[in-house]
C-alpha cells in the first residue's frame, strides 16, 4: 500500500483535474497545475485572468500570494495543497514550463510569458482525505521527498 505522501504526491503531479482558492476571493478557480521535482505545485493561468488576477499580491504585502490547490479524483480521495505563490518570469518560467509539460503537456505552455502565466507554490501544508472522509495531515518533508506514481486512477 502506497504511503499517504505519495499518494498526495501522485494527485498533485497534475495529472488530475485542481481548483485554486484564493483569500479574499469568493470562488475557487479551475486551474492546470504540475509538479516540479521538489513537490512545488506549478498553477497555468491566463495573463490578466481571472486566476491570474487573484494571484497577485495585495499592494504592500509582499512578493506572494496564499493559495490553497485542492485536487480530487474519481473515488473520492482528495488532496488540499496549502502555501504561497509567486510568479514566475523568464529563465525560471521557461524551466518551470518544462517541468509543467513534462508531465501534463498543454499547449499554452508555449505561451507562458506571451499571454499565459506560472506560479510556483511554496508548500506549508498538505492533507490527504480518503474516500471515507478521513483526513490526514502529511509532513511537507515526506511530501517533498516522495516519488509520484505514473498514473492515478
Amino acid at each position: 500500500m502506497p504511503h499517504p505522501a505519495e499518494i498526495a504526491r501522485s494527485m498533485t503531479a497534475g495529472r488530475l483535474p485542481g481548483v485554486a482558492q484564493v483569500p479574499f476571493h469568493a470562488s475557487p478557480y479551475r486551474v492546470r497545475h504540475a509538479t516540479d521535482h521538489e513537490g512545488r505545485p506549478l498553477l497555468l493561468c491566463r495573463d490578466g485572468g481571472q486566476l491570474d488576477n487573484a494571484l497577485r499580491p495585495r499592494d504592500g504585502e509582499g512578493d506572494d500570494t496564499a493559495v490553497v490547490l485542492a485536487v480530487g479524483e474519481s473515488r473520492g480521495a482528495r488532496v488540499w495543497v496549502s502555501g504561497w505563490a509567486t510568479a514566475l518570469e523568464d529563465i525560471e518560467a521557461r524551466a518551470a514550463a518544462l517541468e509543467f509539460a513534462s508531465v501534463n503537456p498543454v499547449s499554452d505552455l508555449l505561451d507562458v510569458g506571451r499571454g499565459f502565466r506560472l506560479y510556483r507554490m511554496d508548500v506549508a501544508e498538505v492533507r490527504l482525505e480518503c474516500p471515507t472522509g478521513h483526513l490526514t495531515e502529511i509532513d511537507v518533508e515526506d511530501y517533498a521527498a516522495a516519488e509520484p506514481a505514473a498514473s492515478v486512477a
